[in-house]
């Protein structure tokens, strides 16, 4: 059962800045260096310096990017930058965007506190794989700070069918006409407008509605798997302290998350491209042959006037056949040819794999290209996909091709946007994608709600 609960944030002082523009950031994994250094310089109080700081060449045991923000974090409290809210609450949040085609979208959710569970044992469910690293670095953070700096993404199902009426965000939907807490624009052209509620019934009503709610986790695994093992080094020191055990109930039991219904728009997913590089030995035409094995492979040649339109044309017909079949696009560094990869069946993905696997993982894009072509075809073992010796993502497609023809890369595959029904279903099977399957747009902001877990806060 998922134990969702309301809870008393931090939030940047509105009368102390009058503009929260230039104090908000979005997750700490999306900031570039140079992204970093901008939002360093846009405002001395940006959230940045607290889930992202600086490492410094003098940095020692007792002087470093986390004991700097936490630093941070107890002078805002102290000097009235953060407040905290009066009371406990959940917190409607609503993004507003246009897609690159023009269609203007408005996704609804909510931010609450959820109990933690060990993933895929109860309630909560992840689809990706973790890195050992990222959760290292944030362990470091959250003890630092004892608090919930930026939020986790999940998804809840709900029936299309469900009446708008019934549907949990619903119950939030009367804030809307209301004044928000928060009300800014990222540096994505997205707004952001979030209303806290904190009346006792409207919390129980959200408590009531999503206990019997599976949890999807979209954006934030890491942050996840991070909570949990604070949660458990916390209940060690409990232990450590008192002799006795944990309650339960302690602020480090719980992880804020923001909650998005699959019923709802606004749940947009983007690809995320691969470039390849460091194949030993690689040969463009032997690969192709060995690719002839499993897949239909078109040429699409182009020249210098028309390349974007016959690029266009591979990811558009991509797309179009993503609900029938598995399709791959593929440019090969010094070649003017797009090819278009169509698996010609699923059967020899069991070869792959090695035994049963369900249908929808064995059609996932990246599951084909992982498997299939990275791992059998080119010998990349699991283990250097996982540490990305020979892969590097990109989102953004234009950057992808021009990343590609760069001397030190090979190819590039350009994938088809992985969907929130498979999602889904690879999560319920209790499988995991690989690394970077999924895009969620838009990105949540850090700092417009924080949670704190130390007692005192």
């Amino acid at each position: 059962m998922a134990v969702v609960k309301g809870f008393r944030g931090l939030r940047y002082s509105f009368a102390r800045l009058g503009d929260l523009n230039p104090v908000m950031a979005p997750p700490y994994d999306v900031i570039s260096p140079e992204f970093q250094e901008k939002l360093y310089k846009r405002h001395p109080k940006n959230i940045v310096r607290l889930i992202l700081g600086k490492v410094e060449d003098t940095d020692t045991d007792d002087n470093n990017r986390y004991t700097r923000s936490a630093k941070e974090f107890n002078d805002w409290k102290r000097e009235g930058v953060l407040e905290a809210l009066p009371r406990p609450s959940v917190y409607y949040y609503t993004q507003s965007y246009k897609l690159p085609d023009g269609t203007f979208r408005t996704r609804k959710g909510f931010i609450a506190r959820i109990r933690i569970e060990e993933l895929g044992s109860g309630s909560i469910h992840p689809h990706e794989r973790t890195l050992s690293g990222p959760k290292a670095d944030r362990l470091k953070l959250i003890k630092a700070c004892e608090a919930n700096l930026s939020c986790i993404f999940s998804l809840y199902p709900e029936s299309g069918d469900t009446p708008r009426e019934e549907r949990v965000t619903a119950i939030l939907d009367y804030l809307r006409d209301t004044d928000p807490m928060v009300d800014v624009k990222g540096d994505d052209g997205v707004t952001n407008k979030v209303w806290k509620v904190g009346e006792d019934d409207v919390l129980a009503k959200i408590e009531e509605g999503m206990k019997d709610k599976s949890i999807f986790i979209a954006d934030g695994h890491h942050r996840y798997e991070t909570a949990l093992n604070y949660r458990n080094y916390m209940r060690e020191q409990v232990k450590k302290e008192t002799g006795k055990e944990a309650t339960g109930e302690e602020p480090f039991n719980y992880v804020m998350m923001y909650f998005a219904s699959m019923a709802e728009e606004g749940l947009d997913i983007f690809p995320i491209h691969r470039i390849i590089h460091s194949i030993d030995d690689f040969d463009g035409d032997d690969f192709l042959a060995k690719c002839g094995e499993y897949f239909d492979i078109q040429e699409m040649p182009f020249k210098e006037d028309n390349e974007k339109a016959v690029r266009k044309r591979l990811i558009d017909t991509m797309a179009e056949g993503a609900d029938e079949t598995t399709y791959l696009g593929l440019h090969i560094r010094e070649r003017d040819i797009y090819y278009l990869l169509k698996l010609k069946t699923t059967d020899s993905m069991d070869d792959v794999f090695e035994g049963d696997m369900p249908d929808v993982y064995k059609h996932l894009d990246v599951s084909v290209l992982h498997a299939l072509i990275l791992g059998k075809l080119l010998n990349v073992s699991i283990e250097d996909q996982a540490k990305q010796k020979n892969i590097v993502y990109m989102k953004d497609t234009e950057t992808a091709v021009r990343a590609g023809r760069e001397e030190t890369n090979q190819m590039t595959f350009f994938m088809n946007a992985t969907k929130v029904s498979e999602v889904q279903s690879v999560s319920e099977a209790g499988l995991l994608m690989p690394q970077k399957s999924t895009y969620f747009y838009p990105k949540l902001l850090s700092g417009v709600v924080i949670n704190p877990l130390s007692e005192e806060d």
